[in-house]
């Protein structure tokens, strides 16, 4: 199995990557804009079909990892493990000058493949637990 690793993805392949691990899918317009901020991207592909992606956010300061995805039937391939390697370079080639806070949330039960590349589990004796929030789209005023 030869994977080829890109670093661009279609609004059409995140969707559908999310959706296949029972996350939602966002709005086209939403997701173009999303990945035109991302930093870094980088997508997993066996022959030229999109299988896995992870992207990263940052400001200089803190970093957040996203989107850590890989198809069901491509999971414990060391898929992941490449995806993650790769972030995790450029986090460590960004952060040269002055460090970097990365935060990343986990899937329910995967928080243990993170852990490998540093990441700790909270709340911890320094740190507290994170909180997330949704928050629903309004409708327009008319």
């Amino acid at each position: 199995m030869d994977v080829d690793y890109i670093h661009q993805i279609s609004i059409e392949d995140y969707n559908r990557l999310r959706v296949a691990v029972g996350w939602n899918a966002y709005k086209p317009e939403k997701v173009g804009i999303a990945l035109k901020r991302s930093d870094f991207i980088t997508v997993a592909q066996i022959e030229n079909q999109t299988i896995g992606m992870a992207r990263v956010i940052q400001d200089g300061l803190q970093a957040l990892v996203m989107d850590v995805i890989v198809l069901p039937e491509y999971q414990n391939r060391g898929i992941g493990k490449e995806l993650m390697k790769q972030v995790m370079d450029y986090l460590d080639n960004i952060s040269r000058e002055g460090g970097l806070f990365v935060n990343l949330m986990s899937a329910q039960n995967r928080e243990g493949f993170y852990e490998r590349y540093g990441f700790e589990k909270r709340p911890n004796e320094r740190r507290g637990s994170g909180k997330t929030q949704w928050i629903e789209a309004k409708e327009e005023a008319k």
